[in-house]
């Protein structure tokens, strides 16, 4: 569980080169954990208190207060906070052509997607000044366009020169091609089948190496990175519930609502509203 506040914005202006997409802040409970799910523009996250571990492809972060962590776009994702000292962060959602550029200059890239910090605070004010703009309108988006700027000048001026060393370890080239084919096929809901057939493998075969690697069949691995990335719009955008049945590869809002109420506890209008009031208890 975590406690939270989030503000997402669809611009209506038209900002390609770099836009604002979400922003918030999170407290979490002891191993509270956000995936495997992708996300469609890079989030930049900043832990202010306690740690945790980020694992993206074969790469896996533990990072702690005074770090951050970048998630790219299109790759799936999981992130756990620690069971003793459960982290707290702000995040930032960022998008356009302009991005990778930014990082890379930064040198937050692929093979190096976490960094060392000098100090926070500022992180902190900057968000929290960024949820206050949730009004429509060219003024508030123009308001986001230039926390935009700030946050990633703000980054510039206070990553520490230094390298983190990252555990890193090797994964089963047929695994890795399965959870990159799961993650850029999510609304295809790809099957055992599907998948060993694209791999020139037999299904049992492929969901052996597949459990001993990640520790979970495929079906159950599909079916929760398709119910997080579904919480995760919930929460993080205004698309509505159909919509997102589509986009995460369900049938139709009836199989979906069904799915999320069981995995979740709670149909997917609850869980938003639900969710949309977790600020309060700050």
């Amino acid at each position: 569980m975590e406690h939270s506040l989030t503000l997402v914005k669809s611009m209506q202006f038209g900002q390609e080169d770099c836009f604002f997409a979400f922003c918030g802040y999170s407290k979490t409970e002891a191993h509270h954990s956000f995936g495997p799910a992708v996300r469609d523009v890079y989030v930049i996250h900043i832990v202010l208190a306690g740690q945790g571990t980020y694992s993206v492809g074969n790469q896996r972060y533990d990072l702690q207060e005074g770090q951050g962590f970048v998630v790219p776009p299109g790759q799936s994702v999981f992130y756990q906070a620690d069971g003793e000292e459960p982290w707290s962060y702000v995040w930032m959602g960022l998008g356009g052509h302009l991005l990778t550029r930014y990082l890379q200059d930064l040198g937050l890239q692929s093979g190096q997607l976490s960094f060392e910090l000098t100090s926070l605070q500022e992180f902190k004010a900057l968000v929290f000044e960024s949820l206050a703009y949730e009004g429509s309108g060219i003024t508030a988006e123009l308001a986001l366009q230039r926390q935009v700027y700030r946050f990633l000048e703000l980054l510039s001026q206070r990553l520490k020169q230094t390298s983190l060393i990252t555990e890193s370890r090797r994964v089963n080239p047929y695994v890795q091609q399965v959870l990159e084919l799961l993650s850029s096929h999510l609304p295809e809901s790809l099957s055992v089948q599907d998948l060993a057939q694209k791999l020139a493998l037999h299904p049992s075969y492929l969901s052996r190496l597949f459990k001993d690697e990640v520790g979970k069949g495929i079906k159950e691995y599909s079916n929760d990175l398709r119910l997080n990335m579904a919480a995760d719009l919930l929460t993080s955008s205004q698309l509505s519930v159909e919509e997102i049945a589509s986009k995460t590869g369900f049938a139709g809002t009836q199989s979906f609502s069904k799915a999320f109420k069981k995995a979740r506890g709670q149909s997917p209008l609850n869980f938003r509203k639900a969710s949309s009031h977790l600020g309060q208890e700050l």
